[in-house]
């Protein structure tokens, strides 16, 4: 080698290239629940009217309330609520919903067994089926919904109770079958997993956005405060939460984010208390000349003649990203809203979703109004916005609380 080649200083790397400013929203939707008369719907027009933002949005993820496996197959005791989604029908709801991915966990994924939850995951890669919340090897795997402008928006899911107890709960949290459902539980176990799972090294490598859905509450009643708890836990990590399963809608609140490693202390995080349903069948008995409180049977809320049954909260997620943000830099613009929908009831069987606008010409609307707290709270509620409006709540930088709000939980969690 030369004198003049041994003098030569190495050449640098090329400087990273300068990132574009990028925008991603996300839609999410609540449970859709596979009973008898939903699945008697063409999915194609279930969907044929939802709102506007659903479709215009980039992204798209809503709960699958069952696994996926035939009917024939579930338990043959009809006293038990069980449900099984067709692959068929999941695979015609996929087409028709644009979905880019589903939640899987949540009370009833062990309904066909810890086979059935095998089933899901199988079933679910075979048709390149995005899921979240149930996994061969990590249930509590991250989800990739959607890259965009070099940008990755990522979920985590999780239930908080099964259905089935015994040896077949077990044997879907243990794998027994080759496939475990994430759950953390109410309580301090369930906090400490929370923070373990999303803090696990590696859990959002390449992930810019993050969001958690949580599945859990108490049905038909107002979010209760064990699960704004695990949604204060999460927001550590995340850039906002979304929860299910009370099957009627809930607001949206601000909570301020604890340390943790990834995400700044102090942000305001906001968190979807409960989105309801999303496509069901409940709620089919109730009529614009029923009341709209929450009607009971016996003491017992009532599903079938319930109207905020039929309520469905979509929630929208807009981050942004300034021009030369680093690379899976969290997002420095977080908007958030949500638009309202319906489901119509057409006999016999018809169910549609459709927007649900605040104008007096509307026939539900109005009368929404005069609900009881916390539903009625959200037809002027300050982050809702029209289906072709963005949201505007500052996720950031919003009125964040230190404690989150919630019922206190007086009653004991229902199972459906």
């Amino acid at each position: 080698m030369s004198v003049e080649e041994h003098s030569k200083a190495p050449e640098a790397p090329p400087p990273p290239p300068v990132r574009e400013a990028a925008e991603i929203e996300i839609a999410l939707g609540g449970d859709a629940i596979p009973q008898v008369k939903v699945l008697a719907n063409d999915p194609k027009d279930i969907f044929a009217g939802v709102p506007a933002c659903w479709t215009n949005a980039d992204a798209r993820v809503f709960n699958l309330e069952a696994p996926i496996g035939e009917r024939k197959s579930l338990p043959g005791d009809k006293s038990l609520l069980a449900f099984a989604s067709p692959p068929s029908w999941v695979k015609q709801m996929v087409e028709a919903s644009h979905v880019n991915a589903m939640v899987v966990a949540n009370n009833h994924s062990c309904d066909l067994g810890p086979e059935g939850l095998a089933a899901t995951v199988t079933e679910a890669k075979n048709e390149n089926l995005k899921i979240a919340g149930a996994d061969a090897e990590d249930p509590w795997k991250r989800v990739e919904v959607i890259e965009k402008s070099g940008r990755k928006v990522c979920l985590v899911a999780w239930t908080t109770f099964l259905n089935d107890k015994g040896r077949k709960q077990k044997g879907c949290l243990e794998g027994a079958a080759g496939a475990r459902v994430a759950r953390a539980e109410l309580g301090p176990k369930g906090l400490n997993d929370i923070q373990t799972e999303l803090g696990r090294d590696g859990r959002w490598d390449g992930c810019d956005a993050r969001i958690a859905y949580v599945h859990g509450g108490r049905e038909y009643r107002a979010q209760i405060r064990p699960l704004m708890e695990q949604a204060q836990a999460a927001s550590a990590f995340v850039d906002a939460v979304i929860i299910s399963h009370p099957h009627v809608p809930d607001g949206v609140e601000a909570v301020l984010s604890p340390a943790s490693k990834g995400r700044a202390a102090g942000r305001s995080v906001p968190v979807y208390k409960s989105l309801g349903n999303f496509v069901s069948n409940q709620g089919i008995a109730w009529t614009p000349g029923m009341s709209v409180e929450l009607l009971d049977v016996g003491g017992v809320p009532d599903p079938i003649r319930t109207v905020w049954t039929r309520v469905a909260v979509i929630a929208r997620l807009r981050f942004g990203w300034d021009a030369g943000a680093p690379e899976h830099a969290p997002p420095n613009k977080v908007l958030y809203g949500y638009t309202l929908a319906f489901t119509d009831r057409l006999p016999p069987l018809s169910i549609r979703l459709r927007p649900l606008p605040s104008g007096a010409d509307d026939p539900v609307a109005p009368k929404l109004k005069k609900g009881p707290h916390p539903f009625a709270d959200l037809l002027d509620g300050k982050c809702r916005v029209d289906s072709d409006a963005p949201p505007a709540c500052d996720g950031l930088k919003g009125a964040a609380v230190a404690t989150p709000g919630g019922e206190a939980p007086e009653l004991a969690q229902a199972h459906e």
